[in-house]
């Protein structure tokens, strides 16, 4: 059971990238006792939840027992509040759990115990930008910008920072791994540049175990134009044989991948898959009819500037030995002409001049045959 809830103090200036320590308390009773346990997503309760008045911005804290018992006690967290946070904050959310597995999830009424108004003044700000921009492929990736004041536009100097990349952004506790110059600019260097996020920030003490928290903050997802690399296991084929294509995306990833043809003048998607985190992949085929036909592999974009295109692999569908003869004959090698199957096939190239030669040899052969009749002398019958 929530008795109460408290914030003290319930109203602070911050100033910067000054910090004021604000403690949130919940009295709690409970017959078994309320216990820390930790929630699917590995935060642990008890804990509250903070919502700037009038937004969709939200914070968190864990609560640990400070005074009593776990049967009627008081859990907080101290909060380290940054100017950022200027504006009205009220508790909108306390999650418990006790001994008997029993889960307390409310949401506390608001009263002036549970709002918080923070005054910032001299704020933090950020810029940022990701270089070069596409990023192709794999290739170096630079982060960089500027910490600046709010109000005045001066920079940041020498300010402790944090880069992040991917979960780093939003999961476990940061420290700083950076500092700005000495005008609030700042520069990092990826030697190989991938498709997820990065992040750079002013962090401050978190109140959870698993997720930073920051005075401020910017995030920017690369926009990536991936390289796709492709083979075919076989160029040379009979139709009903499979033809695989497998090959590499950089940078690697898990992307969603299409095997397209080319029919007439259009390319159409005739196969799909998805690379694995390495940007491995494979995709198969099996060709019915013989022709030449022609294959990529693409990673589709909305943005056409970001679509990933292979080289075109050319694959040869041929029936054995050639095109079939039109009375079902096929072509063979060895044998000798007039010996069945194992005679060279007639093309059709070649048909006209075979039979005009025949026609005229038998012409002359019948020639030959009168002029010897003519010429051959009278036998008597003992031969002379």
């Amino acid at each position: 059971m929530l008795v109460d809830v408290t914030v003290s103090p319930d109203a602070v200036s911050v100033a910067g990238v000054d910090l004021v320590p604000v403690t949130v308390s919940a009295h709690l009773t409970d017959d078994t006792g309320v216990v820390p346990s930790t929630e699917m997503d590995g935060t642990m309760v008890p804990s509250v939840a903070l919502r700037l008045v009038g937004s969709d911005r939200a914070d968190g804290a864990e609560l640990s027992l400070t005074a009593g018992t776990p049967q009627d006690g008081t859990w907080s967290a101290t909060i380290q509040v940054p100017s950022t946070w200027n504006g009205t904050w009220e508790v909108s959310r306390l999650v418990a759990v006790d001994a008997a597995a029993n889960r307390l999830d409310v949401d506390p009424p608001a009263s002036a115990d549970t709002t918080l108004v923070v005054t910032g003044t001299h704020r933090p700000a950020v810029t940022m930008r990701l270089s070069p921009d596409p990023l192709v492929g794999d290739g170096p990736l630079t982060v960089e910008g500027r910490f600046y004041y709010e109000d005045t536009g001066e920079g940041i100097g020498n300010q402790p920072i944090f880069f992040g990349s991917d979960n780093a952004c939003w999961e476990l506790r940061s420290e700083p791994n950076g500092t700005t110059r000495a005008d609030g600019t700042f520069s990092r260097l990826y030697p190989k540049g991938d498709p997820f996020v990065r992040c750079v920030g002013i962090v401050r003490p978190s109140n959870t175990a698993v997720a930073p928290d920051y005075i401020v903050v910017r995030t920017l997802h690369p926009r990536v134009k991936p390289i796709v690399a492709v083979k075919a296991n076989r160029t040379t084929v009979t139709p009903g044989t499979t033809v695989t294509f497998t090959g590499m995306v950089k940078p690697a990833a898990s992307w969603q991948l299409q095997l397209q043809q080319l029919q007439g003048r259009t390319w159409r998607k005739v196969a799909g898959t998805s690379s694995n985190d390495l940007g491995a992949y494979r995709m198969a085929v099996t060709p019915k009819t013989p022709g030449t036909l022609r294959y990529r592999v693409v990673i589709p974009n909305q943005d056409p500037a970001l679509v990933g295109v292979s080289e075109v692999v050319t694959v040869r569908v041929s029936t054995p030995g050639g095109e079939p003869r039109p009375d079902g004959g096929g072509g063979g090698g060895g044998g000798t002409a007039g010996g069945g199957t194992g005679g060279l096939p007639i093309t059709g190239a070649a048909t006209a001049p075979l039979v005009a030669g025949g026609a005229a040899l038998m012409i002359v052969g019948a020639g030959l045959m009168l002029l010897a009749r003519r010429r051959r002398p009278t036998q008597t019958p003992n031969g002379r």
